[in-house]
């Protein structure tokens, strides 16, 4: 659980509220804060989701993922962000990052840098302006993406279709899998390339996609 879930976990338990309350309080179905603080589910709240639940719960809306007032983003030196964050190619890491209205990240501490491409590659990168990188931590996905390399995220591309490698959470973290629509259902197959691991399926609605990976840097030592 991430500094901002404990936050909320704690001012909902020191209001004498239960996570039901707040959820429709807030227009939502009765387990949204459950699974929003226990589960990862949705990963970020919507403007106006966050703006209620920072007036409920009597906490400034910046303290919960908001902009953060007297910060400014970092200067763009390069291309893509790298995030200081990870992914899990197994267990899932934590994604919570607030980007302004240029796709620009807003917290400095969200990102430690960026990764520069020659302009022959930029002309050809039609979704730059949407891609993040940060690193794989895990063997699930060997040998295609090795523990240790940092995939590159088109957030602009959030259906799972066609089947594809994707940055996904389901409720225990960020990850990153292949993912293939069960056709004639309402499922997904989360698949990992190693055969070390199961694949397994899910409800389309109990899986959040960030983005498909279109590019892996990987250390060859």
């Amino acid at each position: 659980m991430d500094k901002i879930r404990r936050l909320i976990a704690k001012r909902i338990q020191e209001r004498g509220l239960t996570y039901k309350q707040v959820s429709l309080a807030l227009g939502k179905n009765h387990a949204y804060m459950q699974q929003y603080v226990e589960r990862g589910v949705p990963t970020t709240l919507k403007e106006r989701t966050r703006s209620q639940l920072a007036e409920l719960l009597d906490i400034p809306e910046e303290d919960i993922g908001g902009p953060q007032h007297g910060k400014p983003a970092p200067v763009p030196e390069g291309d893509v962000p790298n995030l200081t964050i990870h992914s899990g190619a197994g267990n899932g890491g934590l994604l919570h990052i607030a980007v302004d209205e240029n796709g620009n990240v807003r917290d400095p501490a969200n990102t430690d840098g960026f990764w520069s491409f020659p302009q022959s590659v930029k002309n050809l990168w039609r979704s730059m302006g949407n891609t993040y990188a940060f690193p794989v931590i895990g063997d699930s996905m060997h040998p295609t993406i090795t523990s240790g390399s940092y995939v590159f995220i088109d957030t602009g591309h959030k259906n799972p279709a066609p089947e594809d490698i994707y940055a996904i959470n389901y409720g225990d973290g960020l990850m990153v899998k292949r993912i293939a629509l069960v056709p004639r259902s309402d499922k997904v197959r989360v698949i990992s390339d190693n055969d070390r691991y199961p694949d397994y399926e899910l409800l389309r609605t109990d899986l959040e996609v960030y983005g498909r990976v279109i590019a892996v840097f990987q250390w060859r030592g």
